[in-house]
């Protein structure tokens, strides 16, 4: 790996900040808010963070693709204005953050791996979502990576001049075991992420026995693991992966 590209595996990333499922005794700090990102940087952990696009183009940090179950609001990310959204207040009293609040809180103190939620929505404005996050991400002087569950997104993004000098990443699900028709997609998946010079993956520790995942980590592609929740299966993945997602216990500091 690329000395540049070290970021992603020196230090573990905290699953949408250091929220309170990773805190005992504390205030409620809800998931992919400011709050959790505060606290992932005084514990010197890097972020994983979800981003979505809004109807009017705008980037949020937030998971779900429906409003409901973290803010005082309702309705589709993607069917509302940002002005809309910065009206859903989130469980700790703070708005949902758009992708300038997090990086200006950010601010190059520790690593950050962004995923991209897709949506029809998304996929339908590719080429503006891609120029929006090209100019949000432009003056950010700290580390970022990006993935995906879809390839449709990281292909494009692949083509980009822009992001030539940030790490690119698919995010995976393989199954320890596959059925013959996982087989067959999944080869489909593994020369993608060859062909495409990926720089990493982040697979769900369920299934890191893969022979698939053996075979990119012998060519150098980094491998991340989602979502890690205790330290024994920190433990169990000792020597298969290169870095963890993690939430819910405080794993050790690489």
């Amino acid at each position: 790996m690329e000395k540049k590209h070290r970021f992603l595996i020196e230090r573990p990333f905290a699953h949408r900040g250091y929220h309170s499922r990773s805190l005992i005794n504390s205030k409620k700090i809800p998931e992919n808010s400011l709050g959790a990102f505060r606290l992932a940087i005084e514990n010197n952990f890097s972020i994983e963070m979800d981003i979505h696009l809004t109807k009017d183009l705008e980037i949020i940090v937030f998971h779900d693709f429906f409003l409901g179950r973290l803010t005082t609001k309702t309705g589709f990310v993607f069917c509302k204005n940002s002005n809309f959204i910065k009206q859903a207040m989130l469980c700790n009293n703070e708005s949902v953050p758009t992708i300038e609040d997090a990086l200006s809180l950010i601010d190059g103190r520790v690593p950050i791996l962004l995923e991209i939620k897709f949506s029809k929505h998304l996929k339908k404005n590719l080429e503006g979502f891609t120029t929006v996050l090209e100019k949000k991400l432009e003056g950010y002087k700290g580390d970022v990576a990006l993935m995906s569950f879809s390839f449709d997104v990281i292909k494009y993004i692949r083509k980009r001049n822009f992001f030539e000098r940030i790490p690119i990443g698919l995010t995976t699900s393989f199954t320890a075991i596959e059925s013959l028709g996982n087989k067959v997609k999944n080869n489909k998946i593994e020369n993608e992420i060859i062909s495409n010079k990926l720089h990493f993956i982040s697979q769900d520790w369920k299934g890191i026995n893969n022979s698939r995942i053996k075979r990119l980590k012998k060519l150098g592609i980094a491998i991340l693991s989602w979502t890690i929740t205790s330290k024994e299966i920190e433990k169990s993945l000792e020597g298969l992966v290169d870095n963890i997602t993690f939430e819910g216990y405080e794993p050790d500091l690489r």
